[in-house]
């Protein structure tokens, strides 16, 4: 029996899924749009904004939720794992360096990076939140734009800091 892991239709028709493939020859399929994937793909983000907002989002859902993703090599040999001292504390860095970009970017710039990375949201989404009074096209040009400032800043900030931060 092959299982179907594909979205639901309720899933895709959603806004944050985006219509790829074929529209007249009616292929059309239905692909979850990456916020941060589309503005590197247009070039308006360099790649340590790419990689700064990885680097965020690990954090963000490391200091908040508890989970931590980032194994992609074997371990070393003489690694020892650590307890719940060392899983707190390392939870605790993890918020620090979120409240030091938030204290560095701004609030607005903090709201920004959630709404974009932690809950995924779209432009349109975000516009509609944001700024409900405009019209679809302007409040998600006008998005875009703040979301490719916030993570060119995000890198920046990340460039800045202290190694040991």
């Amino acid at each position: 029996m092959l299982l179907d892991n594909a979205p639901t239709l309720e899933r895709t028709l959603k806004d944050d899924y985006d219509g790829v493939g074929l529209r007249g020859g009616k292929l059309k399929k239905r692909a979850k749009q990456y916020t941060v994937q589309s503005l590197y793909d247009a070039g308006e983000i360099g790649a340590d904004a790419l990689n700064a907002a990885a680097w965020w989002y690990a954090d963000y859902i490391f200091s908040t939720v508890g989970h931590l993703d980032l194994m992609r090599d074997a371990l070393p040999e003489n690694y020892e794992p650590g307890d719940i001292h060392t899983f707190a504390i390392s939870r605790g860095h993890a918020g620090a360096r979120i409240s030091r970009v938030r204290d560095r970017l701004g609030f607005c710039a903090h709201v920004r990076l959630e709404m974009m990375l932690a809950r995924e949201m779209s432009f349109s989404a975000m516009g509609r939140s944001l700024f409900p009074n405009l019209s679809d096209g302007l409040r998600r040009k006008k998005v875009a734009a703040q979301c490719s400032l916030v993570l060119e800043q995000l890198a920046l900030s990340y460039q800045k800091a202290p190694a040991a931060a």
